[in-house]
């Protein structure tokens, strides 16, 4: 078998359901919402021979860190840094070995386990994982800037300084007004000039690109 012969499956674990396939599906919050999900998950039937999963766990519960610190100082980390969880969680994490940058992101152990006994080759990142990845390396970013993701209910956060990332974050919000407050707030905190530096904005709406270009001369889409 060739590498080529290997599909690659996405699927996005988000607080209010998941999405598999272009498809988005539900589960009404409660206190058995994770009983509800794998239920849900099982009688989607995600198996495919020969695939490898990569399941975006869409969390605010994330954590960064320098890989030239150990696994259990980056725990330590991540658990001074957030509430203590609801249930019992699972921290994992993934690594950008070129930048030097650890994410810790937590998953209900549960839910974690559901998914590793019920799905080979499944393998767990985080959206701003995904993204930083997608930006370490571009030449946009040599120079001061921000990265911003939106999407109808969420919005992922980078901000670069002389080629390094400076600042991630990710908010569960909807809404125009809402992503404007969020993206203006930390670009002012991080002194991000509205006329010299670029915004680069990755899967807004018309209206928001609209509304931040009214304040951010270098919007860009």
């Amino acid at each position: 078998m060739t590498t080529n012969d290997v599909k690659q499956i996405s699927i996005r674990l988000q607080p209010d359901g998941f999405s598999y396939a272009g498809v988005f599906h539900p589960i009404m919050p409660g206190a058995d919402f994770v009983e509800r999900l794998e239920d849900a998950l099982w009688d989607t039937r995600i198996t495919e021979e020969n695939a490898e999963i990569l399941c975006s766990v869409e969390t605010t519960r994330f954590a960064l860190s320098p890989t030239d610190i150990g696994e259990d100082e980056a725990l330590r980390m991540y658990q001074l840094s957030l509430p203590e969880a609801e249930s019992e969680e699972t921290v994992l994490s993934v690594t950008d070995e070129t930048n030097g940058i650890r994410f810790s992101f937590g998953i209900d152990s549960h839910l974690y386990r559901f998914l590793l006994r019920n799905l080979s080759g499944i393998s767990f990142t985080h959206p701003l994982a995904l993204l930083q990845l997608q930006w370490a390396n571009r030449p946009e970013v040599a120079e001061d800037c921000m990265v911003a993701e939106a999407s109808d209910k969420a919005l992922n956060l980078l901000i670069y300084g002389k080629g390094h990332l400076q600042m991630a974050n990710r908010f569960e919000t909807a809404g125009t007004d809402n992503q404007t407050y969020h993206i203006m707030n930390a670009w002012t905190l991080y002194n991000l000039d509205v006329i010299d530096n670029k915004l680069y904005l990755q899967n807004g709406s018309e209206e928001l690109r609209t509304n931040l270009s009214h304040y951010i001369k270098q919007c860009v889409s």
